[in-house]
Parts: C-alpha cells; sequence; structure tokens
C-alpha cells in the first residue's frame, strides 16, 4: 500500500471520528438545555412552594396571635368578673352592717 493510500485511509478514519464526536457533542448540548429547562421549571417550583408555606405559617401564626388574644381577654374578664363579684360582697356586708 502506498504512502497516499495510508494517509487517505488515516484521513478517512480521522474525518469518521471527527462526524462521531461531533454528534456526540450535538446530542450534549441538547441533553443540557434539557436539563437547564428542568432546572428552571424546579426553580419556579421550589419558589411557589416556599411562599406557599410562608403564607400558611403566616396564617397559622395569626391564628395562634387571635387563640392567645382571646385567652388573656377571657382571663381578664374573669378577673374583672372575680373583683366585681367581691366588691359587691363587701357592699352587701356593709349595707347589712348598717
Amino acid at each position: 500500500m502506498s504512502l497516499l493510500a495510508q494517509l487517505l485511509t488515516t484521513l478517512g478514519d480521522v474525518q469518521s471520528r471527527l462526524l462521531h464526536l461531533e454528534s456526540e457533542n450535538s446530542i450534549s448540548r441538547r441533553r443540557i438545555r434539557d436539563l437547564e429547562f428542568e432546572l428552571e421549571a424546579c426553580k419556579d417550583e421550589v419558589v411557589r412552594e416556599r411562599t406557599r408555606v410562608l403564607q400558611k405559617e403566616a396564617m397559622l401564626q395569626r391564628r395562634q396571635d387571635a387563640e392567645q388574644a382571646a385567652r388573656r381577654g377571657k382571663a381578664r374578664a374573669v378577673e374583672t368578673l372575680e373583683a366585681h363579684s367581691e366588691k359587691y360582697k363587701e357592699v352587701v356586708e356593709e349595707k347589712k352592717g348598717a
């Protein structure tokens, strides 16, 4: 086989490998674009879920605050009622004694 034939054969092999690598590169680039798109979709979903969780936590906190305020109000009402009852008893005792 002559030197020219060997060079042409080698050149053909190199060209075949290059085409194969270009094909793999194209597939890899397409996969990267797909993965980047999927990543952006996941980021959007994380933002939506984080917002939903924060809103739910805020709602629960408002509910707890309202329940605590209601309990404090009831406690104050009981204290006030007890104070008025005591005052009433004192007045009644004063009237009985007079």
